[in-house]
């Protein structure tokens, strides 16, 4: 019987089954997918392994046999699962675009077994795309909006991996073995640079053939969201493959979106939290990481999910050699620090941007930025970074011998109408921006719009008309009460505006 003949009778007698690795995100190490590998066990209870088949496949062009063979057992798998929101990998070879219409082919499938389409994630290696003869962008639109994901599968394995980024759009890009297994400070500048680059087009990255600790340890920590390997799982039948499920986390749909944002977060960036805006400040790879964690907020308790070395050495900086403490402090009632932390997560929950408060603990200042990565139900995931303030900054010393300023204002800020500009000395308010610092002018029409109730927007504007400011304050001071935002709602402010030498004043937000 020659090989054709034997691998046809193999797919009749059910001898080729899908065997499933595992997909473990990073951060929370939850499961959010599997990948299905083909496995060949013979009549003689025997494996061959794909190495061994799959080129004699690809060479007789009959390989999207196989292909379609393994997502037709991955449906009927789903269909017998409890487990109806795991994702499944598929490995769809470049040969099969060429011999049969595959999208066709895998929605029928789909369709026989009433299988969603975002369950199913299309793996396919950069070589695909080197395929002339066939219009791959078109087929690759076709099922992304059928509602299926693509992955290039063993990406660095090739030579046109950096042509294949520019010309095509996946949602995951998977990391080739080899770039993992010599693991030596060259492929780890390598792998870094790799995870930099699909944050900044804006790509999951997933990293195969992991198998140590340290490995694990270092993908997480420069943003790498999924692991797959040895480590966590190896490749195992279905009836093993449950038995795992059931004493794993396995990430619900909700879950999935959820986990899904933070692979926009680029950790590699002098500040990760203006990368996740597309606004970044330094384009290059840093030894040195920013500082940066991963808080969850829910029903008014806080938990840190990840933070990295960075972020530990800055808490040392303010009296915290273990974050559990700070966990503990923030969310005691009693804590001093803990209701002007809480107001600034309300406030990054219901506010577009980065809010960014400045405070004192323990004789320390520090400005700390936070920012709504994702949301489900009542869970809330906010990227936090903090930097503990240098006695060399001017305004180190207000700060540091004024402590009596947090409990008072909300917000201080140095104002020069002559020169159309503004310097916020500080503020707890949480504001997603600096006003004014481009414009005064600018400034005073966007808080206008975008902190002071709709009520209180003209008289606001008229208490700030700059035209008139001088003689209205003479040589002492104006103030008046305003609604602004805070958090989800409005409260009332004391706002004044007081006059210092050299045509500055000083303008001050006052909680009443």
């Amino acid at each position: 019987m020659d090989f054709v003949e034997r691998f046809n009778d193999a797919l009749d007698k059910g001898n080729i089954q899908p065997y499933f690795q595992p997909l473990t995100r990073t951060i929370p190490e939850s499961i959010c997918g599997v990948e299905a590998l083909a496995r060949w066990i013979d009549d003689d209870n025997k494996m061959i392994f794909p190495s061994d088949f799959i080129p004699k496949l690809e060479e007789n062009r009959i390989i999207y046999k196989l292909d379609l063979a393994i997502l037709e057992e991955v449906c009927k798998f789903y269909n017998k699962c409890q487990y109806k929101d795991i994702k499944f990998s598929i490995n769809i070879s470049g040969i099969d675009f060429e011999e049969i219409d595959m999208f066709d082919s895998i929605t029928k499938i789909i369709e026989k077994y009433n299988v969603p389409s975002n369950i199913i994630h299309l793996e396919i290696t950069e070589t695909t795309m080197l395929y002339d003869t066939i219009d791959i962008r078109n087929i690759f639109k076709r099922f992304r909006d059928a509602g299926f994901e693509i992955w290039i599968d063993d990406f660095g394995s090739g030579y046109s991996s950096l042509n294949v980024l520019r010309d095509y759009s996946f949602n995951v890009l998977k990391m080739d073995m080899g770039l993992i297994d010599e693991f030596n400070i060259n492929s780890k500048k390598i792998i870094t640079s790799v995870i930099n680059m699909s944050k900044k087009l804006g790509i999951r990255t997933l990293a195969e053939g992991v198998e140590t600790e340290e490995q694990v340890s270092f993908l997480k920590n420069i943003g790498c969201e999924i692991i797959q390997g040895y480590y966590y799982a190896k490749p195992m039948p279905s009836k093993d493959f449950l038995e795992y499920l059931a004493k794993r986390k396995i990430e619900t749909k909700d879950e999935y979106r959820y986990w899904n944002e933070v692979g926009k977060v680029n950790f590699l960036t002098a500040d990760p939290l203006l990368s996740f805006n597309n606004n970044l400040i330094n384009n290059d790879i840093t030894t040195e990481l920013a500082p940066l964690s991963f808080v969850e907020y829910e029903k008014g308790t806080i938990k840190y999910l990840y933070y990295n070395d960075t972020y530990a050495r800055e808490l040392k900086i303010i009296g915290y050699n273990s974050i559990d403490k700070l966990v503990d402090d923030v969310n005691n009632e009693s804590f001093e620090y803990r209701q002007r932390y809480i107001s600034q997560i309300k406030n990054t929950i219901n506010r577009d941007g980065i809010q960014r408060v400045d405070n004192m603990i323990n004789n320390v200042v520090f400005s700390h930025f936070t920012e709504l990565i994702s949301s489900v139900n009542d869970k809330y995931l906010i990227a936090s970074s903090f930097y503990t303030l240098s006695s060399k900054r001017s305004d180190y010393l207000v700060l540091k011998y004024s402590q009596s300023l947090y409990m008072t204002y909300d917000t201080v800020t140095e104002i020069t109408p002559d020169k159309d500009s503004a310097v916020q000395i500080y503020s707890t308010a949480g504001f997603a921006k600096v006003y004014g610092t481009v414009s005064l002018r600018k400034g005073i029409i966007e808080f206008a719009e975008n902190e002071v109730h709709p009520s209180d927007k003209e008289r606001y504007l008229k208490f700030f008309d700059l035209k008139t400011l001088k003689e209205r304050i003479d040589d002492k001071y104006i103030h008046d009460i305003f609604s602004v935002r805070s958090g989800g709602s409005y409260e009332k402010k004391n706002i004044r505006i007081t006059k210092l030498d050299n045509g500055k004043y000083l303008y001050t937000i006052q909680s009443l």
